[in-house]
């Protein structure tokens, strides 16, 4: 029978292939000939295949370690499912606007990088998108730094700072809850890990800002055009009100109390349909339709706006969020845990893995070389969901070894993938941003001081042990064992 049947162990060679077998469909399918990620993706995880029948797997034993590795990734697509629906919900119900509406109102002409900081991350922690931030509070920033005439790199740079940052802490980032569940760490803790090389970095990068603008820029007008349109139409679409706070402060306090992530997500979606009916007047037919397909301006005409009237801006912002938004971002998810998934059952992961860091390698080699991977990772995948899964998969026993907490590699995941990606032209993040500014990735990419900073933070607590979280030898091993049994699937 299966369970009784031994295979032979791959080599370092084959092992290379298996990793090939990821980068090549990803760098030429879809980085340079623009193929569909997730169909490269299958492509790797069907030569991950190949290789594990070339060792003496048979499908079956092939399956059976992809539906083990699904397995694990489904609170995480139960979540990304929740996030769509509360994100058109807190739309629908005027609370993600309202933080808009009202940051806007906070820029400062000598404060102009700083406040671009500032609001792109207060966005992308409401939005948990960093492309939502970036794509209309930054798109109105760089309005007003062109009507200004201050130099455009900083301020880009300063925008995508903050946009990736709240990206980054955001628990409605996929990228945040994927962290999380692929290094099996809870959601809130994954998220206070990140706080020690996040809150630094973004510090010096407030600094920094800061003195730039208050050396560059001497006064004048912030009255853009784009702007004052902007403000203009979210104002005539909804009504401001101090009890859109609710659903964030549902979602707050549900992480403060430690509360599962998703009833407090859906607790304070329904919350924000009520609000959504009874503040701004919409109906709750609309309210339930726009937790499916996302909310759509043309729900507020009831209140006599005209939908065709709406600035570019303002629908970008707008029409987001529902159930169907999250459908690409799961694919992808499960395409490349079925790629982990045969490439870890199969034990190529356990080999790469001897030959980079070894068992005798101390706790700062460990995370240098994992953080290194990490970039590599995300320069070479194209796309932040690699480098968080891969370095979840590859480094848990190595982090365990040193009686390391995971949430220490769930904050290296994103301190090389989040945060990095941003800096990579050819990469999905670089590719959105040259659309979206119409400017070159690489003249405003060492302005994004905090891409750099997390992952040299990362290494230096790595080798000091400052803000690195320790369990006990005996929680460690216990956790090693339950990995090891995970990973003999067939014995």
């Amino acid at each position: 029978m299966a369970e009784n049947r031994t295979f032979r162990k791959p080599t370092l060679a084959e092992a290379i292939i298996v990793v090939l077998a990821l980068f090549l469909p990803i760098t030429i399918g879809n980085i340079i000939l623009g193929y569909n990620i997730i169909l490269m993706l299958l492509v790797a995880g069907s030569l991950a295949s190949l290789m594990a029948m070339c060792i003496g797997w048979r499908w079956k034993e092939i399956e059976t370690s992809i539906i083990k590795h699904l397995d694990g990734a489904m609170p995480c697509v139960f979540i990304l499912f929740m996030i769509g629906v509360v994100v058109a919900s807190f739309i629908f119900a005027g609370s993600i606007p309202m933080l808009i509406y009202y940051g806007m109102h906070m820029v400062n002409p000598k404060f102009l990088m700083l406040c671009s900081l500032l609001i792109c991350s207060v966005l992308s922690v409401a939005t948990g998108s960093s492309w939502t931030s970036a794509g209309t509070a930054g798109v109105a920033l760089m309005g007003i730094a062109m009507g200004l005439e201050v130099p455009l790199p900083p301020v880009l740079g300063a925008i995508v700072a903050g946009a990736v940052i709240g990206d980054k802490l955001s628990p409605l980032s996929d990228t945040t809850n994927l962290a999380a569940m692929a290094t099996g760490v809870y959601l809130y803790d994954h998220i206070r890990s990140m706080l020690w090389t996040t809150v630094p970095a973004f510090i010096v990068a407030a600094v920094i800002y800061t003195v730039y603008g208050l050396t560059s820029i001497s006064g004048g007008s912030l009255a853009s055009e784009n702007v004052t349109i902007m403000l203009r139409q979210m104002d005539q679409i909804y009504n401001w009100n101090i009890l859109l706070m609710i659903p964030f402060v549902i979602m707050i306090g549900g992480a403060l109390l430690k509360y599962p992530a998703v009833p407090c997500m859906f607790g304070a979606s329904l919350v924000a349909i009520v609000l959504g009916v009874y503040v701004q007047g919409f109906s709750f037919a609309d309210g339930v339709n726009c937790l499916m397909s996302g909310f759509k301006v043309s729900m507020a005409s009831s209140s006599g706006i005209d939908p065709e009237a709406i600035s570019p801006a303002v629908l970008k912002l707008l029409h987001r969020g529902g159930l169907n938004s999250m459908f690409f971002t799961i694919c992808i998810v499960i395409s490349a845990y079925t790629y982990t998934g045969i490439a870890q059952g199969a034990g190529y992961f356990d080999i790469l893995l001897e030959h980079l860091v070894g068992k005798k390698a101390s706790q700062g080699m460990t995370v240098l070389i994992a953080v290194i991977s990490g970039i590599f990772l995300t320069i070479f995948g194209g796309i932040s969901y690699i480098p968080i899964i891969m370095l979840g998969t590859l480094f848990k026993k190595p982090f365990l070894r040193h009686n390391l907490d995971l949430s220490n590699l769930s904050r290296t995941c994103e301190d090389t993938g989040t945060m990095f990606i941003a800096c990579v032209p050819w990469a999905s993040s670089g590719v959105y941003y040259h659309g979206v500014f119409g400017v070159s990735v690489l003249t405003f990419a060492p302005w994004i001081i905090i891409s750099f900073i997390c992952p040299v933070l990362a290494v230096i607590y790595g080798y000091t042990g400052f803000g690195m979280k320790k369990i006990s030898p005996e929680e460690a091993k216990r956790q090693l064992a339950a990995l090891e049994a995970e990973d003999s699937v067939f014995v």
